[in-house]
């Protein structure tokens, strides 16, 4: 227990003054310099490369084909198992070495994850070589698993520490390689196995065994090459007052000096400078009625964000938001070669697009998600994203059915990208959402350990959705249209419990911190920026703009002494 304790206790990355001077320089040391921005291009190589998941249903009915035996290239639902396994395994990992990532360093996650996902691929060709659909299991989804959920959150992390005036989009371009992957890895996949391998054994370039060496070769060069970008701000970083402590709302409380006496460092061009060099005074809070409060009294610790109820409504939240595109990525070759009778030439096309749209979604959402607090008076954020998100998937859910029984291939196209590009949303916009509410020092594990829901969405989700699948093929034989209908509907279901859930995560500082009168039980801000409280006895109240403000200004006081 101690160990758990202390293993999501407080993080703090260490770096001797020696190793703070070399990653002054991009290749540490002279004479190309570093630069934030190049984060950017560096991260989006390595997502890519892990983005390759999302191709895998490419590689579904090839190797059943080649292990099994050709079938007419019917999904026999065996190697769909793979990517479910390699997800959960993925969240677990990164769950597990979030707090270990901020106290080693992006690069070395990187590094690792590489290695890993390097070993899940080659053991996964020699399952497929050998015919053992168990070593393909172990090799890609857990060996290969572990190496995609490490890599996965290296990027996120530093990037949300270098971006903080720009968290939305920050995460944004650090996590949307990973959909465009899915763009990408169809093609090469059906390039080097065979367009036809499944229904008439025809190899392309190499084969199914070989197509794992080949990418995950590539991928293991631009993974490694990418991590040495990689790297933490220097202590005292902060852009326009923000430090990686700062939680939204608590902005306009910073400006003191960090605990330790370590000098405040700005960034100047994209470069960060000593404060002393630069001209960047520090303005004293004029409205006496806020208090002198250091903004050390808002930060919360790793402990302190895991264990509050706002994080766990976001877990589930978050596992609403993502299980319908998760499971209809891992089924939409399938679906569209068997369901509506097109080729696999149509299937990988249509996958590529479907990545094309996740990626829209991660790079839209997370910026809209920096842009709706400005242009909404600080109504509308992250949160409204995902409320929107929510709903939006909810209506194509509901019109799924009727577009595959009445072959409405348009309308389940249409249906399919939109689903694709509010997951692709969420995930862009979650890193900047949990560095909003409990600070970017503890994205790299609190984002970790949320990906344990989009995990279970796939390993739990997955098995029961594989399940359902086999029973209503068995109940529909020989007409395999309806079999997804019942799938969609569970599903439903937990995307309208995620609704629910989100309308209660408090975005807003007071709503937050400002203590609780006697008998309340619940608060909520209602669309017109006001608080709503709701007691006990059953009584509802909407404060008034000066009570709030009146009992902000005195639990300032007290915090401030």
């Amino acid at each position: 227990m101690d160990l758990i304790k202390n293993h999501y206790g407080a993080v703090k990355y260490e770096r001797s003054e020696r190793w703070l001077k070399a990653e002054e320089y991009l290749f540490y040391f002279p004479p190309l310099r570093f630069n934030r921005f190049l984060l950017f291009p560096a991260a989006l190589l390595i997502q890519l490369s892990v983005g390759s998941l999302y191709a895998w249903s490419g590689y579904n009915l090839p190797i059943e084909a080649y292990i099994y035996g050709r079938n007419g290239a019917v999904d026999r639902n065996i190697a769909s198992n793979v990517f479910y396994v390699a997800v959960g395994v993925f969240g677990l990992t990164a769950a597990l070495l979030g707090p270990w990532l901020e106290r080693r360093g992006p690069m070395l996650g990187c590094l690792v994850g590489s290695v890993f996902f390097y070993a899940g691929n080659l053991l996964a060709g020699l399952g497929v070589y050998t015919q053992h659909i168990e070593l393909v299991i172990f090799g890609y989804g857990v060996i290969g698993g572990i190496g995609l959920g490490i890599a996965y959150i290296a990027p996120v992390s530093p990037l949300q520490k270098w971006f903080p005036e720009a968290r939305g989009i920050a995460a944004g371009v650090a996590v949307c390689g990973f959909g465009g992957g899915s763009i990408i890895a169809p093609y090469s996949q059906k390039f080097l196995i065979g367009v036809n391998f499944a229904k008439t054994g025809e190899v392309g370039i190499v084969g199914v065994p070989l197509t794992f060496v080949v990418l995950g070769t590539i991928y293991f060069v631009a993974m490694t090459l990418s991590s040495l970008v990689l790297r933490m701000p220097p202590p005292g970083y902060t852009v326009k007052g923000i430090t990686i402590d700062t939680i939204k709302g608590a902005e306009a409380f910073e400006g003191k000096q960090p605990l330790g006496g370590q000098p405040t460092v700005v960034v100047v061009d994209g470069e960060a400078a000593d404060a002393e060099k630069a001209v960047a005074p520090v303005e004293e809070a004029a409205d006496t009625s806020k208090g002198q409060v250091d903004s050390n009294v808002f930060a919360m610790t790793l402990a302190e964000s895991l264990s509050s109820s706002e994080y766990w409504l976001m877990w589930f939240m978050f596992l609403g938001a993502q299980i319908t595109g998760l499971l209809i990525i891992s089924k939409i070759q399938s679906i569209i070669q068997n369901q509506f009778k097109r080729d696999a030439d149509t299937a990988a096309l249509i996958n590529s697009l479907l990545g094309g749209s996740n990626l829209l979604g991660r790079l839209v959402l997370p910026l809209l998600s920096d842009v709706l607090p400005h242009v909404s008076g600080g109504v509308a954020g992250r949160k409204s994203i995902f409320l929107f998100s929510l709903v939006t998937q909810a209506v194509c859910l509901s019109f799924l059915p009727l577009t595959i029984d009445d072959q409405r291939f348009g309308g389940f196209l249409a249906c399919a990208f939109i689903i694709a590009f509010c997951y692709g949303g969420g995930f862009g916009v979650i890193p900047a959402f949990l560095a909003d509410q409990f600070g970017a020092k503890n994205v790299g594990a609190t984002h970790g350990i949320i990906l344990m829901a989009w995990a279970t969405g796939a390993v739990v989700g997955g098995l029961v959705f594989t399940e359902v699948l086999k029973k209503q093929q068995v109940k529909f034989a020989p007409n395999i249209v309806p079999i997804y209908d019942l799938n969609f509907r569970w599903i439903l279901g937990l995307v309208l419990m995620g609704f629910v859930l989100c309308i209660f995560i408090h975005t807003n500082l007071r709503d937050r911190r400002m203590p609780h009168v006697e008998g309340e039980v619940l608060r909520i801000r209602f669309i017109n920026g006001r608080m709503i409280r709701f007691y006990r006895t059953g009584k509802v109240v909407m404060l008034s703009k000066a009570d709030e403000d009146r009992e902000w200004a005195e639990h300032l006081r007290t915090l401030g002494h």
